[in-house]
């Protein structure tokens, strides 16, 4: 009996991390979409992710955007699903950096205007 306890906890832990990674490589696939536009049918999203997913059929497409619990995820998918995220990321970093070092050239001009001595 002790045994049948810890085979049945023992599925169900794997169970809670399939569906964890499972849920995690849905929102990444959500990411990688983006916005539907407005005359955009979930059809046609899952078109643009085919296009975008090489390799990726419409089936496994479809079966992870709607968190199909019979889908088995390999370790390589995910890790492709998280580099196609990845980018978008470190660009608005880098743009928010952008932002931030023109806003400090900005406010230091405006200073050594305001600290320059007034001619007479």
């Amino acid at each position: 009996m002790a045994s049948e306890k810890s085979d049945k906890l023992s599925r169900n832990k794997k169970m809670v991390g399939r569906a964890a990674t499972l849920d995690e490589a849905a929102d990444l696939l959500r990411q990688i979409a983006g916005a539907r536009h407005a005359d955009e049918s979930i059809k046609g999203v899952l078109h643009r992710l085919q296009r975008k997913l090489t390799g990726w059929s419409a089936g496994r497409i479809r079966d992870l955007w709607y968190r199909d619990p019979r889908v088995r995820l390999r370790a390589e998918e995910v890790e492709q699903l998280r580099a196609l995220v990845e980018p978008s990321h470190t660009t608005a970093a880098e743009n928010e950096l952008a932002e931030l070092r023109n806003r400090i050239a900005r406010l230091e001009r405006l200073l050594e205007a305001a600290s320059a001595p007034v001619p007479r």
